[in-house]
């Protein structure tokens, strides 16, 4: 075995981050489409708008995690502490 068999490529690692995002994507805004067509024909008298709010929206969420999958640091109210560094005292 090699070195880059044992370890994940950093490539790798991407790829797969962004195969996440583009589901994602696809899923959530899928889900808003659906929804908002239902809400539109059954609510609203067959009107566009809320198919095009609800499409935005699920494209939003799916946004909102791709960013957190690429930067998990970044989420609002996070806040990441260092451990305290421990003294060897013997």
């Amino acid at each position: 075995m090699t070195n880059e068999e044992v370890n994940t490529k950093s490539e790798q690692i991407l790829n797969e981050k962004w195969d996440l995002c583009l589901s994602n994507v696809l899923i959530k805004s899928g889900i808003g489409l659906s929804v908002g067509i239902v809400a539109s024909a059954l609510l609203f008298k067959k009107k566009s708008w809320p198919i095009a709010m609800s499409t935005g929206f699920g494209i939003g969420v799916a946004y909102a995690e791709c960013q957190r999958t690429f930067n998990p640091t970044a989420i609002p109210g996070v806040k990441i502490i260092k451990p305290p560094s421990q003294s060897s005292s013997t």
